[in-house]
């Protein structure tokens, strides 16, 4: 009845009450109507948005048969604007931006209808809850063939999440087809970064003000160079792992392959003395330590810590904890015993991040091991530090994985890796989350394109959130790498 009174409306007054197009094409005609919502891909249907996102391009998911689709998109007051299409359909920029504007804190309802042949089918509406808090304006991600020890083109790129543009940071045919991977930013601040270059052209690259340094960060007293990174908010520290990282391959369909450790340990690095802090860093050997972070307000540092086991006789029995441990940034010194926040009784604990507040410990939940990526059964847990007590994220699980993920620098938005599409992509997912913790439901990274992910052949890999576009490009970095000098870090 409501779709019919609204084309009536259309019919009568010209289209003057739309306040936007996106294209021209065709508008339903006596119609039916489906009586339950459509199938569409991406599945945006009910999902909360930030009010500066791309547009939410869709197909619909079977439309084999479909000659023609329509969607109005109706706000408050009015405001509203239609799109057109044959299978999918493709929102003008202009327009879904005004509309967003126009309804931030506020729901639209998307009404959607299908031609087959000369018959029209209305399908239920459905809302897009529009948040009055922006997300941050870019995302930054490897993309990488879902390969296990060969790769071809790995780079760095950064999207930026109101348009679809999309540009390199730096991408390995530029440094002899090396590995490129871990990078890291300060609080979402695209001018102060790292990330790693392995193979040719190896080190740790540090971008500070508009200045890219190149580190070789293996000293005799660490396992390995700089592995898993994250900053402190002053900028003053890297925590980091250093690992020695082995992988295996399974002999069934169900499990591809695993990644462990057969020792690591988690060290400080003191950007302005170029040293690894020894009275910073937690070394030991009966004890794997990775994956660490500093909390938002740099006193707390956080990790992950299992009994060290034989490997890989024992790989699926390494489960890790979640601990934390004073630091003092002005002496760079930790200060023990370290704090237990998630004991690995039967399952394993990973990726700790914390929300900007301080108040949220978000992590990756496991049967075992510390490397959740290929483990179908990983899904995402949260903790409010406050009480002690858990946090529903229901919404944010599927069926396949979900494992790595970070803030945006309001608290309002995450992202998180998911294969729950193909179950061999990784893709990147955003969520809005209010602020007693509760998420809502997530939503896949906006294309212009809507089938640009059936023919995707690249997994994201660690999706980190900025809030803005990093000054410094790939020729910047190529230049460093290939002609620059490298800073050897010592231990103090």
């Amino acid at each position: 009845m409501y779709w019919n009174l609204v084309l009536y409306s259309l019919l009568c007054f010209g289209m003057f009450c739309l306040g936007s197009c996106s294209g021209t094409g065709e508008r339903p005609e006596n119609s039916v109507e489906a009586g339950v919502p459509p199938e569409i891909f991406p599945d945006y249907r009910e999902v909360t948005i930030p009010p500066n996102i791309a547009s939410l391009n869709f197909r619909l998911a079977s439309a084999d048969s479909v000659e023609a689709c329509y969607a109005l998109f109706s706000g408050k007051e009015g405001s509203s604007m239609e799109a057109f299409g044959k299978r999918s359909l493709q929102i003008d920029e202009k327009a879904w931006r005004k509309l967003l504007a126009e309804n931030a804190g506020q729901t639209v309802q998307v009404s959607l209808a299908t031609r087959v042949g000369s018959q029209w089918t209305v399908w239920d509406a459905f809302p897009l809850f529009v948040r009055e808090e922006p997300i941050d304006s870019h995302l930054v991600y490897r993309l990488i063939e879902p390969g296990y020890e060969k790769w071809h083109i790995v780079g760095l790129y950064v999207r930026d999440l109101t348009t679809f543009e999309e540009t390199p940071l730096i991408r390995n045919d530029m440094t002899g087809y090396n590995c490129i991977n871990c990078h890291s930013f300060c609080q979402n601040d695209p001018e102060q970064m790292l990330f790693h270059m392995r193979a040719a052209h190896g080190g740790t690259y540090i971008v500070h003000q508009k200045q890219v340094e190149k580190l070789d960060t293996k000293t005799p007293q660490t396992l390995s160079h700089l592995t898993y990174p994250a900053w402190h908010p002053s900028g003053r520290y890297v925590v980091a792992s250093v690992n020695d990282i082995r992988q295996i391959f399974h002999a069934v369909k169900e499990k591809k392959m695993e990644v462990f450790d057969t020792a690591s340990d988690v060290v400080v690095y003191d950007v302005q003395k170029h040293a690894i802090l020894s009275k910073a860093s937690i070394q030991s050997e009966d004890a794997f330590e990775t994956f660490p972070a500093f909390s938002p307000d740099g006193k707390w540092l956080y990790y992950c810590v299992a009994p060290a086991r034989k490997m890989p006789e024992e790989y699926d029995q390494v489960r890790y904890s979640l601990c934390r441990v004073a630091f003092d940034a002005e002496k760079g010194e930790i200060r023990l015993p370290a704090d237990t926040l998630v004991r690995a009784d039967s399952l394993s604990y990973t990726f700790p991040r914390i929300s900007p507040d301080g108040r949220f410990l978000f992590y990756t939940e496991t049967a075992y091991g510390q490397f959740p990526i290929w483990h179908t059964d990983a899904e995402l847990r949260m903790l409010d530090l406050t009480t002690l007590q858990p946090v529903d994220m229901s919404p944010l699980n599927s069926p396949d994985t979900e494992s790595y993920h970070s803030w945006g620098s309001n608290g309002r938005y995450v992202v998180f890796s998911s294969r729950r599409d193909n179950g061999l992509y990784t893709l990147p997912y955003l969520c809005y989350i209010a602020e007693d913790g509760r998420p809502a439901k997530p939503f896949l990274l906006p294309q212009e394109d809507p089938e640009y992910y059936d023919f995707l052949l690249y997994s994201y890999n660690i999706p980190e959130l900025v809030t803005g576009c990093p000054s410094v490009g790939p020729y910047e970095i190529q230049q460093v790498a290939l002609n620059g000098e490298t800073q050897r870090v010592t231990y103090r």
